[in-house]
């Protein structure tokens, strides 16, 4: 993957493109929960749910990438050796492990779309929308750097309100996720181990919780 230097009038401008798309998802965000009365997580998802079923009907490279075949084993393995991560750092440390309790059917709700739907229209949404329509305009790592910055601000629902009194900022878990994801579907072409990858992750935060909740304090900036 090639990283030709970007002009500094080029730089500025794929800088605007990027804060307009997170604005531009920001304020859909915003929308979507006012008109529909949801919390901000159920608003984000329908959000990236619409926009993921709108690219799979208008963009073949989209829909082919959806294919199990052509992705083997080693494609998933990213998403194994963090689950196995959290596991092992799970064991490290001397707070004794808190029972983790699922309160309300609402939060299991929530705990399952973070492991299937979320991941999956994310990823549909960032790395076959955003990220090919950044590298238009910034090749190689660029595009890629680019589009993890879109993904983290998304994170914090950067309206035009927020981003004018300065109350937004660039989350290091989101940006670390995105650019992993990104690599993972231009090295193996293919959505799925993306989307593992991402539920993977998402994961991590009911292991910490289950068997060393000490980690998510230690792991803070990672979880906003």
């Amino acid at each position: 993957m090639s990283a030709a230097a970007l002009s500094p009038r080029r730089f500025l401008a794929v800088c605007g493109i990027t804060l307009a798309m997170g604005v531009g998802l920001g304020e859909l965000y915003e929308y979507t929960q006012g008109a529909y009365h949801l919390t901000p997580w159920r608003a984000a998802l329908a959000a990236h749910a619409v926009l993921g079923l709108i690219l799979l009907v208008v963009r073949k490279p989209t829909r082919e990438s959806l294919r199990l075949a052509g992705a083997g084993w080693l494609a998933y393995l990213p998403g194994c050796l963090i689950i196995a991560g959290a596991v092992i750092l799970s064991r490290v440390g001397s707070q004794a492990p808190q029972p983790f309790t699922i309160s309300s059917q609402s939060e299991l709700i929530y705990i399952v779309c973070t492991l299937t739907l979320i991941p999956l229209f994310e990823e549909i949404v960032f790395r076959s929308g955003i990220s090919p329509f950044l590298g238009r305009f910034a090749d190689g790592w660029w595009a890629v750097w680019f589009s993890a910055v879109v993904f983290s601000l998304a994170h914090t629902a950067p309206s035009v309100e927020r981003v004018l009194s300065f109350s937004v900022g660039l989350p290091l878990g989101p940006f670390f996720l995105g650019i992993c994801c990104d690599m993972i579907v231009r090295r193996w072409g293919r959505l799925w181990p993306a989307v593992f990858f991402h539920a993977c992750c998402n994961g991590t935060v009911y292991i910490f919780s289950s068997l060393n909740p000490s980690w998510l304090a230690k792991l803070g900036q990672l979880y906003m």
